[in-house]
Formats: structure tokens, sequence, C-alpha cells
């Protein structure tokens, strides 16, 4: 009898760990959301592949052209390097980075399983 326990328990703690051993965050797809920039929404785009931010895309915008440029191309490449948004913001466009971070981060739960 002991041994049929042990088994089973073995069993359960095998099928525990294959269940929970592997799991990914995201869903692979593409997102969109958006969020305010300094002159209004900005949106943004979030391709993931294999649980990974593979791309950040900037959609329709109101921000300032030459400012707010250098928060797209600096943001969205930390984001897709760090793989995190827990990146710094662009001197002289704070609420255009902060748009485009908080605009990834409604994606990136839109993403969750």
């Amino acid at each position: 009898m002991r041994k049929v326990v042990g088994l089973l328990c073995l069993m359960m703690i095998v099928a525990v760990i294959a269940g929970c051993g592997g799991d990914s965050i995201y869903e692979d797809g593409t997102y969109f959301a958006s969020a305010k920039g300094y002159n209004g929404d900005v949106e943004v785009e979030v391709e993931i592949e294999n649980d990974k931010i593979v791309a950040v895309n900037i959609g329709e915008h109101s921000e300032t052209p030459g400012i707010a440029d250098a928060a797209f191309t600096k943001v969205t490449e930390a984001i897709i390097d760090t793989q995190s948004t827990d990146v710094d913001i662009e001197s002289g466009a704070t609420l255009t980075s902060e748009a485009v971070i908080n605009a990834v981060n409604s994606a990136l739960s839109k993403a969750e399983k």
C-alpha cells in the first residue's frame, strides 16, 4: 500500500511540474493599444513571438515631429533590447516616452495568457 501511495504522490508531483514548467507568459500575435502623450494619444503595435517582444511600432499620433522622434526610436529599441518596459525616458520628450511605455504595457496586458 505504501508503494502505491508513494507512486501516486510521485505521479502527482511530476504532473504539477510538467504543467507549470515552461509556460509562456504571452500569446503570440500583434497587439494594439494607445496612451496619452503630449498632444494626444499615441498608438502602438506590439508584436510577440515565442514569448518575446520582437517589434514595437508607432502608429497614429499627434506628437511634435523632431521632438518625439527620438522617444519613438530610443524607447522602442530599449523595450525590445531589454524585453521590459522598465526603460529610461527620452529627455525632452518625457510625455511622449511615457505614452509609448504605457501603451506597450497595455498591449502586453492584452497578450497575457
